[in-house]
């Protein structure tokens, strides 16, 4: 039997699991860091959608490149398969990121939340492009003031005096 017919099979007694009172499939510790549901359970195209956009928003661990949604790994279905049992039992979004944060740390969101260090990766590019068209915008600003000929007369009269050495070294 293919692959495929597997991970159907598996997501399907998940989901029939998940109907039946999967508050019994939670572990004690899985309990524990999510506490209670914040949501209503969720069934159907509400609950594929939903968990679509939030695998959408984790980072598979095998692939490091790619989202949960995107990656073809068994891990990473394993976990879209988790997200889906979790939302079907009512937890919402930031509960389940972060029951996958206490296994992987941070690093499972695709994008960091914007306090503390990570702050800076919020800050920094905008700052970084702001301080580089600046930059630019003075250096093409003073290159055109020096070619309106505003070099004062001691500019000239030592290039004046460094052309006529020159002249004088070549024999001219």
């Amino acid at each position: 039997m293919s692959r495929r017919f597997w991970i159907g099979a598996g997501l399907g007694l998940l989901l029939i699991a998940a109907s039946i009172g999967a508050q019994e499939l939670l572990s004690e510790r899985e309990r524990g860091i999510l506490g209670e549901p914040n949501g209503a359970p969720r069934s159907g195209e509400e609950l594929a959608r939903a968990t679509e956009e939030l695998s959408s928003l984790m980072r598979c661990p095998v692939c490091q490149g790619l989202s949960v949604a995107a990656s073809p790994t068994p891990s990473a279905l394993a976990m879209k398969v988790k997200a889906e049992a979790l939302l079907a039992l009512g937890y919402d979004d930031e509960q389940v990121l972060t029951y996958f944060e206490s296994s992987y740390g941070e690093f499972i969101r695709l994008a960091p939340r914007a306090e503390g260090y990570n702050l800076l990766v919020w800050i920094l590019p905008p700052l970084a492009l702001a301080l580089g068209v600046a930059l630019i915008w003075r250096r093409l600003r003073t290159g055109s003031e020096s070619s309106r000929g505003t070099a004062t007369t001691e500019d000239d009269a030592e290039l004046m005096a460094y052309r006529e050495r020159v002249r004088q070294e070549v024999g001219r």
